[in-house]
């Protein structure tokens, strides 16, 4: 091969090389150019995210099956507090020995009231030393529920039959001319006589 088919040769080799080096750059900086230029996606205030992919945490009392609404250990609002509490008692207690006894459908019913710290107040007759509970509302539901009685017989119980019966203390919002209202009048504690007793049968 002659001189000048050699330099012939390499003067077309650095030529493909030089158009295929500047090609391939241009690709480069294009790529490039439009990566820096590409809109950055935007967090915008108005983008939203459907209710239903995140629960709404609420402290409003969600309402029970009979369409009221029901509390533990808190008092309830004073607008559902406009009528005077009630309460019941009801059935039978039959002792099998000291200790134990069955449960015939007795049951404590209370309905309007207001604060888990309301007590009850129990009368035994014959009187007798007789315990009786609960005593207190405290985990109960309020404003409406009932309870199973508790009962413990003193050591030489006087009676083979007692009767139980009960007073309910609740809280009311009153107004000057003594309305129960929603706001702006003064709590008063009344006391409220259950209809009903229990019998405690002894063996």
């Amino acid at each position: 091969m002659s001189k000048n088919n050699i330099i012939w040769l390499a003067t077309l080799i650095v030529g493909v090389f030089i158009i295929g080096f500047y090609v391939w750059t241009s690709d480069i900086l294009r790529t490039s150019s439009n990566v820096f230029n590409s809109p950055e996606p935007s967090v915008s205030p108005e983008t939203s995210v459907s209710p239903s992919l995140k629960p709404v945490v609420s402290k409003v009392p969600l309402p029970t099956g009979d369409g009221k609404t029901t509390f533990v250990g808190e008092s309830v609002p004073w607008s559902l507090l406009l009528d005077d509490a009630s309460c019941e008692l009801k059935g039978e207690l039959k002792f099998l020995n000291h200790n134990t006894y069955d449960n015939q459908d007795a049951i404590f019913i209370y309905k309007g009231i207001d604060s888990p710290a309301r007590n009850i107040f129990w009368t035994i007759t014959p009187q007798d030393n007789i315990s009786v509970g609960p005593n207190i509302i405290n985990r109960m539901p309020i404003p409406n529920g009932e309870s199973l009685l508790g009962v413990v017989l003193p050591e030489n119980p006087k009676s083979k039959t007692y009767d139980i019966t009960a007073k309910i203390q609740y809280g009311r919002l009153v107004d000057a001319n003594g309305n129960f209202v929603a706001a702006g009048g003064t709590v008063k504690l009344f006391e409220k006589q259950c209809t009903g007793k229990t019998t405690v049968v002894l063996p």
